[in-house]
């Protein structure tokens, strides 16, 4: 799928997420990775919610111009207090309704209701069967037991294409099971097959070891950049406007979320006109520990820390000071 961007260039779906659990991390724990890709004028801000019932949550949240991309709002990935994670990625349906087309509880609601509801991936794949559907990708979920799963997910039908309590995943653009794939595009995507390759390449190298340091080093790949054109850290082309505009590692066991605003390399932005803010981007990720965090807001749009975001890095400052000391 294609979607014409606010700034009147064209946009092929991106994002790449993964994970890795039981012998194949360096701690035996569940771990999760996901590069936020938008058009660059799409960006995500970081938010702490708490629904009026339900479980608290911490996410990435997509606030996009008009006119605005189909998942606007959506909260793409996030933690629960539970210790139940979840990030995603767009994969678009041929043979059943898109996500515009379906009725059924649309993408900017899912991530809300996921990271509200479930503790365990039981939990969010009985969800998947109580609503109908009007949203689909490719969904990996996590929970504090150490499980992970990727399942792949139309308006009709869904698969659960991996699930395990020992072994990794990465993922990209396009269903890879023999059930989802005659429902997918008929080829899919030259950047969604790198990323993927590029992907499961480099996790299954890191087995073993996997912790926030591996997994920031695959966020920050530029490997096929320069020939292919694509990358899993993306900048975007000229026929290919949009890139990483967050990035993000979870890790549900000690409740704590990894945030890292634009690209995670921190790269030089060479097209101020299309790269709209990534100028700004930090190239490293700042750490979220929910069960000291209130609601609200503490990333902004812009890549700012707000008042909440500032005093919890100056909490944790302070806490290192008098360990150190």
């Amino acid at each position: 799928m294609q979607t014409q961007t606010s700034v009147g260039r064209t946009w092929v779906n991106a994002c790449t997420i993964g994970s890795a659990t039981g012998s194949a991390t360096a701690s035996g724990a569940p771990i999760v990775f996901s590069n936020s890709d938008d058009p660059f004028s799409t960006r995500t801000r970081l938010v702490v919610e708490q629904p009026s019932e339900g479980y608290r949550f911490i996410a990435t949240q997509i606030i996009s111009p008009p006119p605005p991309v189909s998942f606007n709002l959506m909260h793409t990935r996030g933690l629960n207090e539970a210790g139940f994670a979840y990030t995603w990625a767009y994969v678009m349906p041929k043979s059943e309704p898109s996500d515009r087309e379906a009725v059924g509880i649309p993408l900017y609601q899912f991530g809300k209701l996921v990271l509200s509801e479930a503790r365990t991936i039981d939990d969010a794949l009985a969800i998947l069967e109580r609503y109908p559907r009007a949203y689909h990708g490719n969904y990996l979920f996590a929970d504090a037991s150490g499980e992970i799963a990727l399942v792949e997910i139309s308006t009709r039908t869904y698969h659960v294409e991996t699930r395990t309590s020992d072994g990794l995943i990465a993922r990209s653009n396009h269903w890879i099971s023999a059930a989802m794939t005659p429902l997918g595009q008929d080829i899919a995507g030259e950047s969604s097959l790198h990323r993927y390759q590029r992907a499961t390449e480099l996790i299954n190298a890191m087995r073993g070891r996997i912790d926030v340091a591996a997994f920031s080093e695959i966020t920050s790949d530029h490997g096929g950049r320069d020939d292919v054109g694509y990358s899993i850290c993306a900048h975007g082309s000229p026929t290919r406007w949009g890139g990483s505009v967050s990035s993000e590692i979870i890790e549900p066991r000690l409740g704590r979320f990894w945030y890292c605003y634009g690209w995670p390399c921190g790269g030089e932005v060479d097209d101020a006109d299309g790269q709209l803010y990534q100028e700004r981007s930090w190239g490293a990720y700042l750490p979220f520990d929910l069960a000291e965090l209130e609601p609200g807001e503490y990333v902004t749009t812009d890549g700012r820390l707000t008042a909440l975001g500032i005093r919890t890095l100056a909490r944790d400052a302070r806490r290192e000071a008098a360990v150190a000391d």
